[in-house]
């Protein structure tokens, strides 16, 4: 990307006298304000948001050792709709039990670990059954469904577990799981499947369990169906509502060629440090959870966007380098809890850069995207709509056909909106584009635009472009525009 420049003082006349052309033919909003901030107001709120902002996404992820003692192993029917069935419901019309039709000549059963830990090295032993799980290759390959009771765990230390796909293969946890430096990945095998699409295992991690993947590899897993994508925590609703959140702790690991990566409901999680390649759907799927997203690399992920976050979640996003997304690399939607997006840099996403769709902040609850780097994008680098409140600060933006910033609203939200010491530039329509929040602060901006061929500022803020950057940029001072109507 070409450096940023500050506006020359010729340039900012030239775009004064457009602005001003321009806005004659524009209805000027309703009894605007314009007042300014002094340099230690500003920064004393801008300390203050952030803050807020790193306070209101922090937590302390929960960590828990695997059950003591060696677990029992036994194989029990796998029903669909009895007393305690429930972990296998969901399953019922994804394929899974035809999968398994096709293995086992038998009413389908799966392994089911209870009352401590095993390894797989135990558990093939205790099994002695080379159909259900024999050594292959550097590891072994499991051929039933395995479930891990509320209060077992399965172990994987060094070791690599294949997961056969022809046979109905998943992991399902209640309880414990932890990979270290280890492999899960699914084989195809010779044979055609059974099922009426495309299916792989899975593995899923119900509300109240422990799954913890470090220094490991998880490869060909999950295809696009509720609970299957790849690796996914999830509350049934045959779980009370105050089940505790399932926990999932990830540290330098790889995730390649899932479905979905990692797929978040009801859930607290940590993903630290790793690597998420050639994802289907999303690299990171989060709804109703905590989650702490930092130093990972997120590189082409080929329907939807690398990073989703829905409902009632609070996030931290930081440090992680996301390119090549079909849609885009962070999309925020009907989401209701703090999200701190810092330090990231984010390129060559097919739609938009930051894709934020109805959201309602609150000082308690703020969105603050900060000191990012946002290039390359296809669509706009921020893109929002129906958006009460946003804070963009010391970004980097640039190099995108549509907007810098793009915010519009269908009626009038309270805001504010904050853009501030951003250097903004190298677009193909205006710098930022405002419409639909009565209050806008601004200021500290670098511009990089075209005098006379480019507004930077339109939509609400077009009428008093000319005001706005004199004060903002000529004069160095932070303006807040209050639209009133």
């Amino acid at each position: 990307m070409a450096p940023f420049t500050r506006i020359s003082l010729s340039c900012l006349t030239a775009l004064l006298l457009a602005g001003a052309a321009q806005a004659a033919n524009q209805a000027l909003p309703a009894n605007p304000v314009l007042d300014t901030l002094s340099p230690q107001q500003h920064q004393a709120q801008l300390t203050q948001l952030r803050q807020q902002a790193r306070q209101a996404v922090s937590f302390e992820q929960a960590r828990r050792a695997p059950p003591v003692g060696r677990a029992s192993v036994s194989l029990q029917p796998m029903f669909s709709a009895q007393a305690g069935s429930w972990p296998f419901e969901p399953f019922v019309n994804n394929g899974l039990f035809r999968a398994i039709a096709g293995y086992q000549a038998h009413h389908p059963q799966a392994v089911v670990l209870l009352g401590g830990s095993i390894t797989l090295a135990q558990l093939e032993a205790t099994l002695g059954d080379a159909r259900i799980l024999k050594r292959y290759k550097d590891g072994y390959l499991l051929s039933y469904p395995l479930m891990i009771g509320s209060d077992a765990g399965l172990q994987l230390e060094g070791t690599s577990l294949y997961l056969y796909s022809y046979s109905g293969t998943a992991l399902i946890n209640q309880g414990w799981l932890g990979l270290n430096q280890s492999t899960l990945e699914s084989v195809a095998g010779d044979k055609a499947g059974n099922t009426d699409r495309a299916w792989r295992p899975f593995v899923v991690a119900w509300a109240g369990s422990h799954t913890q993947v470090i220094g490991s590899t998880l490869n060909r897993l999950g295809y696009n169906a509720n609970l299957s994508r790849g690796l996914t925590t999830a509350l049934s609703a045959q779980q009370a509502a105050g089940t505790r959140p399932a926990t999932l702790l990830i540290e330098g690991s790889r995730f390649s060629e899932l479905s979905t990566a990692v797929e978040l409901q009801h859930s607290q999680a940590t993903i630290a440090n790793s690597q998420f390649e050639r994802a289907q759907q999303y690299a990171v799927d989060a709804r109703d959870s905590q989650l702490d997203l930092h130093g990972n690399q997120l590189r082409g992920i080929d329907n939807n966007s690398g990073v989703r976050l829905r409902g009632q979640t609070r996030a931290l996003i930081e440090d992680n380098l996301i390119l090549g997304a079909a849609k885009a690399a962070i999309e925020i939607s009907d989401q209701r809890g703090a999200v701190l997006v810092a330090g990231n840099s984010i390129g060559a996403s097919r739609g938009n850069g930051i894709q934020l769709r109805n959201l309602a902040p609150t000082p308690a609850a703020p969105l603050l995207i900060d000191d990012n780097l946002l290039a390359s994008s296809q669509g706009s680098a921020v893109d929002a709509s129906e958006v009460g409140a946003l804070a963009l600060v010391g970004n980097r933006i640039g190099n995108t056909p549509e907007y810098a910033v793009s915010l519009r609203n269908a009626a009038p939200l309270p805001g504010p909106l904050l853009i501030s010491g951003n250097r903004l530039g190298q677009v193909g329509k205006a710098v930022v584009r405002v419409e639909g929040i009565r209050d806008v602060e601004i200021g500290g901006n670098r511009f990089d635009g075209k005098a006379l061929l480019q507004n930077l500022l339109i939509g609400d803020l077009l009428p008093f472009q000319g005001q706005v950057l004199e004060a903002t940029v000529a004069q160095g001072r932070m303006v807040r525009v209050r639209l009133t109507r």
